[in-house]
């Protein structure tokens, strides 16, 4: 057994996926303590990196989603596995499992790619559509297709897609899209106050967002050199 696989924690990312943490102990302390190391190697972790939690082992996930909340660390879905069970009951999105078997490192968001990667058709269901706000604390996935908002979105609500997202009125909380790894797919707000935006993994928080942008209509995109850009929509 390598070093990797006998930590309590490993964080595996990639560019263009989102980041997994992946649980593999079940000794709150270790975890704890690793989890402090990680967020010593990878600031990014206390900036609200948004990451699908799975784990090799039965946990209480109430907790260990408590103890990533307060490190700053932003839990936008469980993958189906042991934990499943456990995600329905909290009302938190499950997420396919990773099949790879990609290497752990720290995850390089915002890292330029020298080729944009082949298109990814995730976009099979019918437009998810909400009438309503979305509140403070409230998490919506829109799983095969696109997320329509009607309302506002309140800070500290989270809205993933695996396809675009469109939002008619505030946004004040997380918008995550592409969260299966499409970079084509966008983010279009009315109105631009986000806690947290992010497009296949690629991700921004409020304190990178310029000002000029606070308040405006905008998309957000990818870039040529799969960087986010964040663009007005007025005229």
């Amino acid at each position: 057994m390598s070093m990797e696989e006998t930590k309590a924690l490993r964080l595996m990312g990639r560019v263009l996926t989102l980041s997994r943490l992946r649980v593999q102990s079940t000794n709150s302390q270790e975890i704890v303590e690793e989890l402090t190391r990680l967020t010593l190697e990878n600031p990014m972790l206390k900036q609200g990196l948004p990451v699908i939690v799975e784990s090799v082992e039965l946990i209480d996930l109430a907790w260990l989603v408590k103890v990533l909340k307060k490190t700053g660390v932003q839990v936008i879905g469980i993958a189906d596995g042991i934990l499943t069970e456990q995600a329905l009951q909290l009302d938190m999105p499950i997420m396919p499992p990773d099949h790879s078997n990609n290497a752990a490192r720290a995850p390089t968001p915002q890292t330029p790619s020298t080729q944009r990667p082949a298109p990814v058709n995730d976009i099979t269901l019918p437009t998810k559509m909400l009438t309503d706000p979305v509140r403070s604390g409230q998490q919506v996935y829109a799983e095969s297709s696109d997320l329509i908002v009607l309302g506002a979105v309140s800070a500290g609500a989270e809205l993933i897609a695996d396809g675009s997202i469109h939002i008619y009125g505030t946004l004040r909380g997380r918008a995550i899209a592409g969260a299966k790894g499409n970079p084509n797919v966008r983010i279009f707000c009315r109105r631009f106050e986000a806690d947290l935006v992010a497009i296949a993994g690629v991700y921004m928080v409020a304190d990178q967002i310029p000002s000029n942008l606070q308040g405006k209509s905008v998309q957000i995109r990818l870039s040529d050199d799969n960087n986010l850009a964040i663009e007005l929509l007025d005229s």
